[in-house]
């Protein structure tokens, strides 16, 4: 048990790591904020695709797929629509509000989709402390590149360093408390699983479609077409190892 939650710890904090990779350059050119936070776009949606959206419906079926993925939509949007009455309409937004809000929602998702993922080693690790063992490094891999989409548009928005890091160090918790999740509570529910596997591609689709894709296409096209591709690629080389 303390094993792997030890690897889930460290898995987590790939985040603040990914993080602290680019709060090493003093400031952002636009083509590099645009390649990562395409590359986290490339990122989330492959997650999406190949792991959270097959395991929601081998756990729950489609009905449980499409009822948790509207939701976590819904949710975001509804954060969303508060966030611009308190803040102003989207014409108010300069460039540092909107890349500051961007990174908030970013962190919202991930923090949404770092919960499953915890649970995912967790469970692995019960079945077989080996494929625990490669789920915790496959998550690893991929937290780096999400630490980074974090910190890169509140960066870019100014953000103080030590703000950034201590929200990312936040985030790299979520994992552990997943893991931990069915370790003390026992077997979960596949259909309690279904759902909270929707829930979070409807967060991260949200984020992807509202705000990391096109605040990247804004700051720079070729630079974001090239990070797309290579989140995409990134994920799906993690997933043939974990196949592997």
């Amino acid at each position: 048990m303390w094993t792997i939650l030890f690897l889930s710890f460290l898995s987590g904090l790939c985040t603040p790591f990914g993080a602290l990779l680019v709060l090493h350059f003093r400031t952002l050119s636009q083509p590099v904020l645009a390649f990562i936070l395409a590359l986290a776009s490339g990122v989330m949606l492959t997650v999406v695709a190949i792991e959270l959206l097959p395991a929601s419906i081998k756990s729950g079926g489609w009905w449980w797929f499409a009822l948790g993925c509207s939701s976590g939509l819904l949710l975001m949007s509804a954060l969303g629509d508060l966030w611009r009455h308190r803040q102003g309409e989207p014409s108010a937004f300069d460039h540092h509000s909107r890349l500051k809000h961007t990174g908030q929602f970013v962190a919202l998702a991930i923090a949404v989709h770092d919960l499953p993922e915890g649970m995912a080693i967790g469970a692995a690790d019960a079945v077989h402390a080996q494929l625990g063992i490669v789920i915790a490094l496959a998550m690893a891999l991929h937290n780096m590149p999400e630490g980074m989409s974090i910190a890169a548009p509140l960066h870019a928005a100014r953000t103080p360093r030590r703000k950034i890091l201590g929200l990312t160090v936040l985030i790299s918790l979520v994992t552990p408390l997943g893991t931990l999740l069915p370790l003390i509570g026992g077997k979960i529910s596949p259909t309690f699983s279904a759902f909270v596997l929707a829930f979070a591609s409807g967060a991260m689709l949200y984020v992807v479609a509202h705000d990391t894709l096109p605040e990247s296409w804004q700051e720079g096209r070729k630079a974001a077409g090239l990070g797309l591709l290579a989140g995409a690629g990134l994920m799906a080389a993690m997933a043939r190892l974990h196949s592997g």
